[in-house]
């Protein structure tokens, strides 16, 4: 297994993992509807959205992590927020969120983030249990949200 940057070519699997992940949370999705947002993140703008994905040893794509930077952190550092992480049903348990955990952070650190930073839901309990079993810090903070 590995962990890279998508790329051109990646896209249909890409396209599916995106859909996938909207079903999992219960959203309907109509089959072909991450076709857009999987270029969008082949693409990897400078200085824009970032998309790592988990490859196993055939090359099927198993998850994937979206980062977007930020600016100010603290002193007026950058940093990288983590929008999405997910790990398909049948890959997890299987080390994959860990490794995409690990490779977030050696990425923040070799662009000279200090902080990766995110959120999941209250009633997302496996991904808190997940968390906490890295040792990630807990914050209190409150969530907007403004549909446009």
């Amino acid at each position: 297994m590995q962990i890279r940057h998508a790329r051109h070519g990646d896209e249909a699997q890409l396209a599916f993992l995106l859909e996938d992940h909207e079903r999992h949370y219960g959203n309907p999705v109509a089959d072909g509807a991450g076709a857009k947002g999987a270029s969008f993140l082949a693409e990897s703008p400078l200085g824009g959205t970032l998309c790592l994905v988990a490859e196993q040893d055939g090359g099927r794509l198993v998850g994937f992590a979206i980062l977007n930077p930020y600016f100010p952190g603290p002193n007026l550092t950058h940093g990288l927020y983590l929008k999405e992480l997910y790990v398909t049903s049948d890959a997890r348990s299987a080390g994959v969120g860990e490794k995409l955990i690990d490779a977030i952070r050696g990425l923040a650190k070799q662009r000279g983030d200090t902080r990766v930073l995110w959120t999941t839901g209250e009633e997302n309990a496996g991904s808190q249990r997940f968390y906490d079993r890295l040792g990630m810090r807990r914050e209190k903070k409150v969530y907007y949200v403004m549909d446009v």
